[in-house]
């Protein structure tokens, strides 16, 4: 039988995570006000009633303002449920610990929305041969509609958490995020070592035409996957949890 996926959350990112699991074999119960007219076409249930939808779901997606993840995340992983949680997985390290701790308590299959890391750049990059030495990472955007979160806690996240996946010694992570650049730039520049001493680098442009590709799809599948084989996701709650600790020590401020 298929695990019963439920979905909280239906704003600008939470719709597309709708319609991809949707694509994926359908949700069970969807909560969220917005933009539920585009929705409805999909033939969904929607819900008001919050703990109704945990009760009844094997699994929920959480695609809510980022203040809110942490008291989303503790009472769907209190109820023993599996869990897949954007990004960031909490405004806080100590918030992000007692998520990751909850989810082993619970035995329960526990994701964070790291996107970049199910991507065709994580794999090459990954493929360096050595062991990484450092890394330079840019997210810069022209203009975004964020209005809380600084471009750090925003979208530098995402390079912090491929940095984390990449095994990248945290004081050799250079980061620069921005939302109001004079262009758009969203790269991760990484350079190896082998024993024998040789560098070898590699400059991935996630925005290069040739590297388009459908990674939120690729992450979605891989939570299924897990799900099916009740198997720890690549960006569990404590890959976020040093995604976070890696984030204070860069930019500890997370508002604008």
């Amino acid at each position: 039988m298929n695990p019963r996926i439920s979905m909280i959350g239906t704003g600008t990112w939470g719709k597309i995570l709708v319609q991809k699991f949707h694509q994926l074999g359908g949700l069970h119960l969807v909560y969220g006000h917005q933009n539920r007219e585009t929705l409805e076409s999909l033939n969904l249930h929607f819900t008001e009633d919050i703990d109704a939808l945990i009760e009844e779901s094997d699994a929920v997606v959480v695609a809510t303002p980022s203040e809110t993840h942490a008291e989303f995340g503790h009472r769907i992983l209190a109820a023993k449920k599996a869990l897949f949680l954007e990004k960031p997985i909490a405004l806080s390290s100590a918030e992000a610990k007692d998520l990751a701790a909850l989810a082993d308590a619970s035995d329960c299959v526990f994701m964070v929305g790291h996107t970049l890391c199910y991507s065709t750049g994580f794999q090459q990059l990954n493929q360096l041969p050595g062991h990484p030495v450092s890394a330079d990472a840019k997210f810069l955007k022209t203009s975004t509609e964020e209005k809380h979160l600084n471009a750090y806690w925003n979208f530098g996240v995402h390079m912090v958490a491929l940095g984390v996946a990449l095994d990248i010694p945290p004081d050799q992570l250079a980061l620069e995020a921005s939302d109001q650049a004079p262009i758009n730039q969203r790269t991760f520049a990484l350079q190896t070592r082998t024993d024998d001493g040789k560098t070898h680098s590699l400059l991935w442009d996630f925005l290069a035409p040739e590297n388009q590709e459908d990674m939120l799809m690729v992450e979605c599948q891989h939570f299924l996957d897990c799900l099916k084989r009740q198997q720890p996701p690549r960006t569990d709650g404590w890959q976020g949890v040093r995604t976070i600790q890696i984030l204070e020590s860069i930019h500890p401020e997370q508002r604008k």
